[in-house]
């Protein structure tokens, strides 16, 4: 499975994401019935806001080809010393189709 930009970028919202819309849907749900006390829970993931827009910026700056890793691989190639290696492709397979049914 290729995880692109995109992708990870979508992965990194989703943490956030669902979390902090639902606390929105339930501030506003509390304003609207009128209540004077305030009885909702609250959680705040103010530590793992920095971290989450650190992740961010790290992905965004990340190339979508590791160019060093492709040009190691074409000297392997064209030298005849590349190995694939049969069950670290199968193995690799395997965990794409996993992480593609989790996500």
């Amino acid at each position: 499975m290729k995880i692109d930009k995109a992708k990870q970028l979508q992965l990194l919202q989703n943490l956030t994401g669902p979390s902090s819309a639902k606390a929105a849907k339930d501030a506003s749900q509390a304003k609207a019935q009128g209540s004077s006390t305030d009885t909702t829970d609250k959680v705040e993931l103010s530590g793992w806001k920095g971290q989450v827009a650190s992740l961010k910026a790290k992905v965004q700056a990340m190339p979508e080809v590791d160019e060093d890793k492709v040009a190691r691989v074409k000297q392997a190639i064209d030298s005849g010393t590349y190995n694939a290696n049969g069950r670290m492709t199968a193995r690799g397979m395997l965990k794409s189709q996993l992480l593609d049914e989790t996500l």
